[in-house]
């Protein structure tokens, strides 16, 4: 299942709130965002999916999916490996469907425990009415329309609470560099629809999680199948 992908890119729609402070005209310059020196090919999806253990059919929930808990669940699968950032990568891209709004994803982890990921950002409309704590920020939702983000997060999981917990350092669209604080307030929104959509969803345990040099170690269990209940 695509849930490392969900993790680190549903922060990213609200990245466009960002735009308002800016002005639309600074985002539509379309420039390329900072890059990401990730490479993935088909051998790495393949070790993904040996690692999960997953099953993916036809019907797969992309991240978007998830994020509006528009998902179906089945099974479960134990998990204990490190996934490296061209496998992560692999799974972002080959998990989307037609909900999906997000393209030419990468991702990639630091030895500080930082992740660092990229996207080109579609339309974020339907999502976005589709999860009540985000549907405020739909009102930005075309100005950023196939236009490139960035941000570099901490991901780190609290076993006491049991939620998923990250520090957004830096954001941009295209190559504009925007203050954090610009797009503070809609960060937790998203981290709270991220926390309730993992803590409901069957199958999934954590043990063990941490972002290492070149990849991720997760520890548990995740379902064994995780399918879109349809279109938005």
């Amino acid at each position: 299942m695509g849930f490392l992908k969900f993790l680190l890119i549903s922060t990213g729609t609200v990245v466009g709130t960002a735009a308002v402070a800016v002005g639309a005209t600074l985002v539509v310059t379309g420039l390329p965002t900072k890059d990401i020196d990730v490479q993935w090919n088909e051998n790495h999806w393949e070790s993904y999916l040996v690692k999960t253990g997953a099953e993916y059919t036809s019907e797969h929930a992309s991240a978007e999916d998830m994020v509006a808990n528009n998902i179906i669940e089945t099974g479960v699968v134990p998990v204990d490996a490190t996934f490296i950032n061209e496998e992560l990568t692999a799974a972002a891209n080959k998990t989307t469907n037609d909900n999906s709004v997000m393209k030419d994803i990468k991702i990639k982890c630091n030895s500080d425990g930082t992740v660092e990921a990229s996207c080109v950002i579609g339309s974020l409309k339907e999502i976005m009415e589709s999860n009540p704590s985000l549907e405020k920020y739909s009102f930005i939702a075309g100005l950023i329309k196939n236009r490139p983000v960035y941000l570099k997060s901490t991901l780190s999981y609290e076993e006491g609470s049991g939620i998923f917990k990250g520090d957004t350092t830096e954001v941009r669209i295209g190559k504009l560099k925007v203050p954090v604080s610009w797009v503070a307030f809609g960060l937790e929104d998203v981290a709270s629809a991220t926390n309730k959509t993992l803590s409901s969803l069957g199958g999934f345990t954590v043990e063990n999680f941490a972002v290492k040099s070149g990849g991720m170690e997760f520890k548990g269990t995740l379902p064994e199948q995780v399918d879109s209940d349809g279109p938005f």
